[in-house]
This record gives C-alpha cells, sequence and structure tokens, in this order.
C-alpha cells in the first residue's frame, strides 16, 4: 500500500511539476496591404489603314475594313472607354469631317455590360465606345467605316489620329 501510495504521490506531483513548469504567451499578427486602382489598355495595332480606294468604294459611298483592330482592358474596377478624334478634321487635299470615319464595338465578353454596335462617326468630343466590370484580358472588336464621295473626296492622301481613353472611377 505504501508503494502505491508513493507512486500515486510521486505521478501527481510530476503532473503538478510539468504543469507548473509550462509557460506560454501570445501575440496576435496582422497581414495587410493596398490595391489601387489599376487599369491597362492594350490595342492590337496603332493603325487603320484601309489602303487605296476603288471606284466600287466611291460608287458605294464607303469602304469598310471589319475587326480592324482589337482592343483588350484589364481593370480591378468597372471601367468605360471612350474615344475621340484628334482633330475635327483629316489632313489631306480638302478639310474632310472626323465624322467621316465611323467605328462600332464588336464582343461577346460578358463582362462587357454596354458598347455601341452601330456605325457612330467620330467627333472631337469623348464618346462611350463601351463599359463593363472588372476583370482581366476583356476583348473588344472595332470595325471602321469610311464615307467617300465623288464630289467631296478628291484625290489625295488622308489621316486623322484618334485617341481611346479607359477610365475607372
Amino acid at each position: 500500500m505504501k508503494v502505491r501510495m508513493v507512486t500515486v504521490g510521486m505521478l501527481a506531483l510530476g503532473l503538478l511539476v510539468g504543469v507548473a513548469g509550462m509557460a506560454q504567451v501570445t501575440q496576435g499578427s496582422t497581414a495587410q496591404f493596398t490595391v489601387p486602382t489599376l487599369i491597362r489598355l492594350s490595342l492590337s495595332t496603332s493603325t487603320v489603314n484601309f489602303g487605296t480606294l476603288t471606284e466600287d468604294d466611291y460608287d458605294r459611298g464607303y469602304k469598310d475594313l471589319d475587326a480592324a483592330q482589337g482592343i483588350q482592358i484589364w481593370s480591378n474596377k468597372n471601367w468605360t472607354l471612350t474615344v475621340a478624334a484628334d482633330a475635327a478634321t483629316w489632313t489631306g487635299p480638302w478639310a474632310k469631317p472626323s465624322t467621316d470615319l465611323m467605328w462600332r464595338a464588336v464582343t461577346t465578353d460578358g463582362r462587357v455590360a454596354s458598347s455601341v454596335n452601330t456605325f457612330t462617326g467620330l467627333t472631337s468630343g469623348a464618346t462611350q465606345v463601351a463599359a463593363g466590370t472588372r476583370g482581366g484580358n476583356i476583348q473588344l472588336s472595332m470595325d471602321f467605316r469610311v464615307l467617300v464621295s465623288w464630289e467631296n473626296d478628291p484625290a489625295g492622301d488622308y489621316s486623322v489620329g484618334f485617341t481611346y481613353t479607359l477610365t475607372a472611377p
């Protein structure tokens, strides 16, 4: 009986010493970072070249270039894309109005909430092309049409610059 009491006593003492000898301290931590508004706009080409126009183009009154320019958008916020002519007229033999360059946006990307899908004349004021929700590699394809007429467009080289602006308010 004494052996049992000594064994039980030693076990109890060992447990007390083990518990009493254990110390613990905890300290909480936090991870954090800031995400700024991030947007990126990429064009497949910066030149929309209609080439040399033909009699058929003049008879028809226009020449179309479908899918002439691809646009890719990356944004971590909802976004809006606009386009504006750099000048109200083309450079060339006469002051051809910028509105003679027409454009439309084509997309099947579900992140594009709205887009102009009918031909619209290019103006020097910003016109909304499309708007959408955040995401990466959002795809738009731009179709272009140049209006021409036998009476108004004398022979020569013409060009008009235009600028896209991507915003994420």
